[in-house]
């Protein structure tokens, strides 16, 4: 497990608009640059956020990439879809 490797990557994306389109457009060449576990790339290329919360990704890191990925305004339809991910998930302490 490497928290600091998807940690990196969605700070990455949720840094630069360009990381997002290289997301996006080829999402194994993006990856590879990270230190990341099978499991862990393929829980970013799908946005699988509950897979993310799991394996010990940052909640405030996996909400920025989502909203990044999903389109950068604001709606309560995405807050909804990535509410859902989460249910019945319960948070670890947070330290940042």
């Amino acid at each position: 497990m490497s928290q600091l490797g998807m940690n990196t990557a969605m700070w990455s994306v949720y840094h630069s608009r360009e990381d997002v389109d290289r997301l996006i457009s080829d999402p194994d060449a993006f990856l590879r640059q990270f230190d990341l576990e099978e499991d862990e790339r393929r829980a970013i290329m799908e946005q699988d956020i509950r897979a993310l919360l799991r394996a010990g990704a940052h909640p405030f890191l996996m909400y920025k990439m989502a909203l990044r990925v999903w389109g950068t305004q604001f709606s309560m339809e995405k807050l909804q879809r990535y509410l859902c991910q989460l249910e019945g998930e319960h948070l670890r302490d947070i330290i940042t």
